[in-house]
Protein backbone atom coordinates (compact mmCIF):
# COMPACT_ATOMS: atom_id res chain seq x y z
CA UNK A 1 0.00 0.00 0.00
CA UNK A 2 1.32 3.65 -0.99
CA UNK A 3 0.13 6.94 0.24
CA UNK A 4 -0.11 10.38 -1.87
CA UNK A 5 3.91 10.40 -2.15
CA UNK A 6 4.31 6.94 -3.26
CA UNK A 7 6.47 6.05 0.02
CA UNK A 8 5.05 2.49 0.74
CA UNK A 9 3.41 1.73 3.74
CA UNK A 10 5.56 -0.69 5.62
CA UNK A 11 3.82 -4.01 6.95
CA UNK A 12 5.57 -3.11 10.59
CA UNK A 13 3.72 0.18 10.80
CA UNK A 14 0.80 -1.44 10.27
CA UNK A 15 1.64 -3.92 12.86
CA UNK A 16 2.46 -1.66 15.51
CA UNK A 17 -0.72 0.17 15.37
CA UNK A 18 -2.93 -3.03 15.62
CA UNK A 19 -0.82 -3.81 18.53
CA UNK A 20 -1.40 -0.66 19.73
CA UNK A 21 -5.18 -0.22 19.19
CA UNK A 22 -5.52 -3.80 20.67
CA UNK A 23 -3.90 -2.51 23.89
CA UNK A 24 -5.56 0.71 24.06
CA UNK A 25 -9.25 -0.53 23.68
CA UNK A 26 -8.16 -3.52 26.33
CA UNK A 27 -7.28 -0.61 28.91
CA UNK A 28 -9.81 1.79 27.91
CA UNK A 29 -12.63 -0.74 27.17
CA UNK A 30 -13.95 1.61 23.83
CA UNK A 31 -15.81 0.40 20.69
CA UNK A 32 -13.24 -0.99 18.45
CA UNK A 33 -14.13 0.16 15.18
CA UNK A 34 -14.50 3.91 16.34
CA UNK A 35 -10.70 3.68 18.23
CA UNK A 36 -9.49 1.80 14.83
CA UNK A 37 -10.52 4.81 12.55
CA UNK A 38 -9.87 7.66 14.84
CA UNK A 39 -6.03 5.84 15.64
CA UNK A 40 -5.46 5.21 11.78
CA UNK A 41 -6.68 8.95 11.17
CA UNK A 42 -4.07 10.40 13.69
CA UNK A 43 -1.33 8.05 12.83
CA UNK A 44 -1.60 8.17 8.36
CA UNK A 45 -3.85 10.45 7.25
CA UNK A 46 -1.33 13.48 7.01
CA UNK A 47 0.31 11.55 4.46
CA UNK A 48 -1.90 8.80 3.77
CA UNK A 49 -5.73 9.73 3.07
CA UNK A 50 -7.43 12.35 4.79
CA UNK A 51 -10.95 11.81 4.96
CA UNK A 52 -12.33 15.40 4.00
CA UNK A 53 -10.50 14.02 0.59
CA UNK A 54 -13.27 12.01 -1.12
CA UNK A 55 -10.26 10.41 -3.75
CA UNK A 56 -8.49 9.05 -0.34
CA UNK A 57 -11.72 7.03 0.64
CA UNK A 58 -10.55 3.90 -0.80
CA UNK A 59 -6.88 4.14 0.79
CA UNK A 60 -8.62 4.98 4.24
CA UNK A 61 -11.22 2.17 4.44
CA UNK A 62 -8.68 -0.26 3.11
CA UNK A 63 -6.38 0.59 5.79
CA UNK A 64 -8.60 0.76 8.54
CA UNK A 65 -10.04 -2.62 7.02
CA UNK A 66 -6.39 -4.35 7.10
CA UNK A 67 -5.75 -3.25 11.10
CA UNK A 68 -9.62 -3.60 12.10
CA UNK A 69 -8.32 -7.35 10.68
CA UNK A 70 -4.96 -7.58 12.73
CA UNK A 71 -6.30 -5.72 16.07
CA UNK A 72 -9.56 -8.49 16.12
CA UNK A 73 -6.72 -11.13 15.00
CA UNK A 74 -4.67 -10.13 18.46
CA UNK A 75 -7.78 -9.71 20.67
CA UNK A 76 -8.86 -13.60 19.72
CA UNK A 77 -4.68 -14.97 20.35
CA UNK A 78 -5.17 -14.23 24.11
CA UNK A 79 -1.45 -13.46 23.96
CA UNK A 80 -1.35 -10.29 23.85
CA UNK A 81 -1.54 -9.25 28.04
CA UNK A 82 0.74 -10.73 29.89
CA UNK A 83 -0.44 -11.57 33.70
CA UNK A 84 1.11 -8.38 34.77
CA UNK A 85 -0.59 -6.79 32.28
CA UNK A 86 -3.55 -8.06 33.12
CA UNK A 87 -3.25 -6.92 36.56
CA UNK A 88 -2.43 -3.87 35.88
CA UNK A 89 -5.64 -3.13 33.66
CA UNK A 90 -7.92 -4.71 36.02
CA UNK A 91 -6.59 -2.97 39.33
CA UNK A 92 -7.18 0.58 37.56
CA UNK A 93 -7.69 3.19 39.26
CA UNK A 94 -6.63 1.74 42.37
CA UNK A 95 -2.99 1.09 41.30
CA UNK A 96 -2.62 5.14 41.15
CA UNK A 97 -1.09 7.16 44.07
CA UNK A 98 -3.20 8.68 45.94
CA UNK A 99 -3.37 12.67 45.61
CA UNK A 100 -1.44 14.95 47.61
CA UNK A 101 -3.24 17.21 49.66
CA UNK A 102 -1.49 19.88 51.19
CA UNK A 103 -2.30 21.41 54.48
CA UNK A 104 -1.13 23.91 56.96
CA UNK A 105 1.48 22.91 59.53
CA UNK A 106 -0.25 23.37 63.51
CA UNK A 107 0.81 26.28 64.94
CA UNK A 108 1.43 24.21 68.32
CA UNK A 109 4.23 22.46 67.25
Amino acid sequence: MTHEYDDPIRPEQIAETARFIAERHRAEDRNLDGLVREIVVQRFCSCVAAPERPDDTQVLDGLIEEISRQVRALLDDGRLFDEVDEASIESFPASDPPAWIGHKPRSDR
